[in-house]
């Protein structure tokens, strides 16, 4: 099992006929195994009304979760969304709700994991703590996706300074003459539901925040901003100067993550007044995926860890020999072009499907001090993609918890069976190893 090279779940639709492809999946739970078709955050602003806090509901939502029908040459998904909003009584004090399309034009798009669509939700409330049900609701398939967040809004009516909520950014633009969900001021600023950020060179991680306070003032600000790795403590440091001359002051900063550790990051925004006085933090998390760029210069070991599950022995004893960052990243741009399933095209399918099943491993299976991707649930993972089918026992009388995963898509029954003999989370492969030659028992 180990030197097999594993089949890209994004292109198996070519093997499939049009008809069924066109209609996808739909999400009736199975397509969210590992990865979330629907996400949701949120972040609070000062309102233009009055007592009252803006609250912006971020979403996301990816093709593959969808169910898309031919429409001429392209393929149409309609989908509803709908936010209801109560409070601490359970009592609901707004609502929202919209429908929405998506369009593509080719049919490996309607499968896509890496192509979503995010949009955003405006509502002003009072002050207070929230509970805010989101749903999405597939129109072809009928099948509904819930989010349950916990919102609480901050009142920006102080005398001192205040900040708002961090946003973490996707991409920013100057904004055109056309309003839309995601003006800030003289900007365009599209969230990062997700808030990963990826290591590649020369990568950044954005965020966005506001500054309130009266413009008549003649302090100036003094905003820090500190990042804590979660288990290697505080990796960076920085201050800078604001002074308010607007009610709002809008600030978009990036910051290098090309020297960043894959994982996860607590990061801090601190204001200080006159003598360095705090007058008031903010914090959230963010997340740098793991990636081959970054994995080569931090983490040679690793790399090449993870390469040995799909590189044969002769390539990689080949590309041990390479001693520098420029050697190693050649050898391994080497790897990728020899794999590559669509040569010629500006993106590599293959090294995208390796670093995605990756980054998902790491996070759904990490535990007990390991990385997720060195578990056996993690290395099955990385090389076969979603299972079809998961038989999930976490108790039984009877029986320590396991997980009986079954692939059929390629025509070839696959089985494998993991158990947790210590009830410590760390599920072990049990034989056959390859999950071959076994019989279906469903």
């Amino acid at each position: 099992m180990k030197r097999r090279l594993f089949s890209i779940t994004v292109l198996l639709v070519l093997v499939v006929s049009a008809g069924v492809c066109a209609q996808g999946p739909g999400f009736g739970g199975k397509a969210e195994i590992f990865e979330p078709i629907l996400l949701v955050d949120w972040a609070a602003f000062r309102s233009t009304q009055p007592d009252k806090s803006h609250l912006e509901l971020f979403y996301q939502v990816y093709n593959f979760g969808l169910q898309f029908v031919p429409d001429g040459k392209e393929f149409v998904a309609s989908y509803e969304v709908t936010a209801l909003v109560f409070d601490n009584d359970g009592n609901q004090v707004s609502s929202y709700e919209r429908d929405r399309q998506i369009r593509v034009a080719t049919l490996d798009q309607t499968r896509s994991r890496y192509d979503f669509r995010t949009s955003q939700v405006n509502l002003d409330l009072p002050p207070g703590k929230y509970n805010v049900r989101f749903a999405l609701t597939d129109k072809g398939s009928k099948a509904v996706i819930n989010r349950m967040v916990k919102v609480e809004l901050r009142s920006f009516k102080g005398t001192q300074p205040q900040v708002s909520s961090l946003e973490f950014v996707q991409s920013s633009a100057p904004k055109p003459d056309s309003a839309g969900v995601f003006d800030k001021g003289q900007l365009v600023v599209v969230p990062s539901v997700s808030r990963a950020f990826s290591g590649s060179d020369d990568k950044r991680m954005a965020f966005y925040v506001e500054v309130y306070g009266r413009p008549d003032s003649s302090e100036p600000l003094i905003l820090q901003t500190v990042l804590r790795h979660h288990s290697r403590g505080q990796v960076y440091r920085d201050t800078q100067r604001v002074v308010i001359d607007e009610p709002v002051e809008r600030l978009l900063k990036e910051i290098s993550i090309v020297d960043l550790v894959p994982g996860d990051y607590d990061m801090t925004l601190t204001a200080f007044g006159r003598r360095l006085k705090k007058i008031d933090e903010i914090s959230g998390t963010f997340t740098v995926t793991w990636s081959q760029e970054a994995l080569l210069k931090l983490d040679w070991k690793t790399a090449l860890g993870q390469l040995g599950y799909i590189a044969s022995s002769n390539e990689l004893s080949q590309i041990k020999k390479a001693k520098t960052y420029d050697e190693r990243k050649a050898a391994f741009d080497a790897f990728w072009e020899k794999h590559d399933l669509s040569p010629g095209t500006p993106d590599n399918e293959f090294k995208r499907e390796f670093y995605r099943r990756v980054n998902i491993a790491n996070r759904q299976f990490s535990g007990m001090r390991r990385e997720g991707w060195r578990t056996d649930r993690g290395r099955v993972f990385i090389i076969n993609g979603e299972p079809d089918e998961i038989e999930d026992e976490p108790y039984s009388p009877n029986y320590p918890p396991y997980q009986v995963w079954h692939y059929y898509r390629e025509g070839r029954y696959r089985r494998f069976v993991f158990v947790d003999k210590n009830e410590d989370g760390d599920y072990r492969l049990q034989f056959p190893y390859d999950g071959l030659n076994q019989r279906p028992d469903f």
